[in-house]
C-alpha cells in the first residue's frame, strides 16, 4: 500500500482561502470608502440630461457643464436623472455612479490637485451621447 500525501492540494486549499480573505477585505474596504462619507463634505446636486450636466451648491450656485470645486475639500455628490439612464464619471478621480430618473445615487470625493479633468457620460443615452461631457475644474481653496 502506497501512501497517497494531500499535501499539495492542503497547500492549494491554503492559498485560494487566504486570497479570498483578502478580497474580500479590499472590497469591505473599498465599500467603507464609499460608505462613510466625511461629515464636513459639502452636497453638490448633479443631475443629468440629454445632453449635458448641471450642478447645484448647498449655497444655491448651479452650473452647467463645469464644476468648480476646491482642492482638499470633501464633496458628496447626490446624482439623478431627468430623463434616461446616465453615468457620472470623473475617470481621473475614479468617480462613477448611474444617475438613474426617480432615484438619487450617492458618491463622495475629495480633490488632491489643482486643475482640470473630464466628466464624461459612460451610459449610452441616446444620439448625442459621445457629446455628453462636463469639466471639473479644481482649484485652491478660497479661504
Amino acid at each position: 500500500m502506497g501512501g497517497h500525501s494531500n499535501w499539495p492540494e492542503w497547500v492549494y486549499i491554503g492559498v485560494v482561502t487566504a486570497l479570498m480573505v483578502w478580497v474580500g477585505a479590499e472590497a469591505w474596504e473599498a465599500e467603507r470608502l464609499v460608505e462613510h462619507v466625511p461629515a464636513d463634505a459639502e452636497i453638490i446636486k448633479v443631475t443629468g440630461q440629454q445632453w449635458f450636466w448641471s450642478f447645484e451648491h448647498e449655497d444655491g450656485t448651479k452650473e452647467i457643464g463645469e464644476l468648480h470645486v476646491e482642492k482638499g475639500k470633501a464633496y458628496k455628490f447626490e446624482i439623478e436623472s431627468k430623463d434616461v439612464n446616465h453615468s457620472f464619471n470623473i475617470h481621473d478621480y475614479v468617480v462613477l455612479m448611474d444617475a438613474i430618473p426617480g432615484r438619487v445615487n450617492t458618491v463622495w470625493f475629495a480633490p488632491t490637485d489643482v486643475g482640470e479633468h473630464d466628466i464624461q457620460c459612460r451610459e449610452y443615452c441616446g444620439l448625442i451621447h459621445y457629446n455628453m461631457r462636463g469639466k471639473l475644474i479644481v482649484e485652491e481653496p478660497s479661504s
